[in-house]
């Protein structure tokens, strides 16, 4: 799923590009080998003068490096967690930023550049009529997230994904093994501002995909057994788990989330890990960050 957003009412239209400084993550599930020399050749052709802030293992500092240049506009070419860091980084009085679908999810890109992913056409797309657009965000303990939390033992899954995305099979299978996501040891309690009461294995709080509707798809699942765990576990790391079976919906715009049977809550924010305490509240902040897209209101 993808996060909510409102097409801001200032005008960008009278905006001229024509510095920006370009925030690279150069293992992006997407980024091509040659993916600077690329872009750096496309701005080129569009007549916008660009410096490069290639990410090493600090996508904070290379975001305030990026900063300190004088441009038009922050382009940011990676995947979902490098757009967060990215919008997390900077203000709403610096330079917009322009993200550049390069992850192998791209939920955030999705909503900001509509169906079209190809990072060329999104960038000549937005550089010859770029509009502001606002992100919304979920808040839990000032942590922000811009496309979506998940909560449980399936959040292990990251890694084994991370390795069967680039093709290392032994990998993932050694790292799926370790991170034994099949514990049924993370029993969870969310209740929304809806007055829904969900008991759960694994939970997702999610930015609504629909701009007119502005909060979270909250996805929830427990598992009776082995099996379904094991299915529910499988579909998270092949594909999407929130199209697996036996999973329950919510619309909230606030969500307490309580561990039933642990002092903290294992959780990945836009896929980075972090713990959260026993009891943590998520709120939706609607107006958090602003980017730059092509698409009108």
């Amino acid at each position: 799923m993808t996060p909510n957003t409102e097409t801001a009412n200032r005008p960008a239209n009278a905006r001229q590009i024509t510095r920006a400084s370009v925030v690279l993550n150069p293992n992006g599930g997407s980024v091509p080998a040659d993916g600077r020399q690329m872009l750096e050749a496309l701005l080129a052709d569009l007549g916008v003068s660009a410096r490069f802030e290639v990410i090493d293992h600090d996508c904070e500092a290379a975001c305030q490096r990026a900063l300190e240049q004088e441009a038009d506009t922050i382009i940011v070419w990676g995947g979902d967690g490098t757009a967060a860091c990215a919008l997390n980084t900077l203000g709403p009085d610096d330079p917009p930023i322009l993200p550049l679908p390069g992850g192998t999810m791209n939920m955030l890109h999705k909503l900001v550049h509509g169906g079209d992913l190809d990072p060329a056409e999104c960038l000549r797309a937005v550089l010859e009529n770029p509009v502001e657009m606002d992100i919304a965000a979920g808040e839990v303990l000032e942590h922000r997230f811009y496309v979506g939390a998940l909560m449980g033992g399936l959040t292990r899954l990251a890694a084994p994904r991370e390795a069967l995305r680039k093709a290392d099979i032994f990998q993932a299978v050694t790292e799926f093994g370790e991170a034994n996501a099949f514990g049924l040891d993370t029993p969870m309690r969310c209740i929304a501002d809806t007055g829904n009461q969900h008991d759960a294995q694994a939970l997702g709080i999610f930015l609504s995909e629909d701009p007119g509707r502005p909060g979270f798809d909250v996805l929830a699942t427990a598992p009776e057994g082995l099996l379904d765990l094991a299915y529910t576990g499988l579909t998270g790391l092949l594909a999407d788990w929130r199209n697996a079976w036996g999973v329950e919906r919510d619309f909230a715009s606030r969500v307490d989330v309580e561990a039933l049977e642990s002092t903290g809550i294992e959780a990945t924010l836009d896929g980075e890990p972090v713990t959260l305490p026993r009891n943590a509240r998520f709120v939706l902040i609607r107006k958090a960050a602003r980017v730059l897209t092509a698409r009108k209101a």
